[in-house]
């Protein structure tokens, strides 16, 4: 091999080695995703809530619509037929819109229901559910709000769950009635007394009475 045939390789293979390192050195092209490549948004399932028992007041939530499966404008005495845990009575001749719904047999440790009937007497107008501790420190068996809040719940564990409740009445010296909600979802009524819930009820307006039946 000549020298000028040596030089002309060695150039040449110097040249590709240049060539070579700089295609070496150029960064690769990010691939741009496609319209297949997108990610699809999951779809969050919706939580399914628990049909009432009719016999279990504990899964009877208490709304401004009324007390689980005894809602408010239900027809009356209709709305006691498929609650066979509990019996429907009335109060008092005295008091003719009232009723009770007591439970009955394996229901007995669960509070009464009051009903406060439309003067037609054909529908049911307010829920109400009241009790105390026994000498024990037990308390009836009853139903809740959405918010857990129910009989034996602290004015405090009430104002909590409740940043909108109303004070509405002073029914005596240690008892204060409150109110949550509007017209058009009905109202939740709460008697405080010294300090702990005694008395719910489901209303079409805010209410805090001292005797339901006068």
């Amino acid at each position: 091999m000549s020298v000028r045939g040596g030089a002309a390789t060695l150039g040449g293979l110097a040249i590709a080695a240049l060539l070579l390192a700089g295609c070496a050195s150029e960064p690769k092209p990010t691939p741009t995703p496609t319209g297949s490549e997108t990610p699809t948004p999951t779809a969050t399932p919706t939580p399914t809530v628990a049909a009432p028992d009719p016999a279990d007041v504990t899964t009877w939530v208490i709304s401004g619509a009324g007390f689980g499966p005894v809602s408010r404008g239900a027809a009356y005495p209709g709305v006691a037929e498929p609650l066979t845990a509990f019996e429907l009575a009335p109060v008092d001749e005295g008091c003719p819109r009232l009723s009770t719904l007591s439970p009955v047999g394996d229901s007995s440790d669960a509070a009464a229901l009051l009903l406060i009937v439309s003067e037609a007497g054909d529908a049911v107008e307010d829920v109400w559910v009241s009790g105390s501790p026994d000498a024990s420190g037990a308390l009836p068996l009853a139903p809740r709000t959405a918010e857990g809040i129910g009989l034996g719940s602290s004015t405090d564990e009430l104002t909590a769950a409740y940043p909108e409740l109303q004070q509405i009445a002073q029914v005596s010296a240690e008892a204060f009635g409150y109110a949550v909600g509007d017209e058009e979802r009905g109202w939740i009524d709460f008697i405080v007394v010294e300090d702990v819930v005694t008395s719910i009820g489901s209303s079409a307006e805010p209410r805090a009475p001292k005797e339901f039946c006068g």
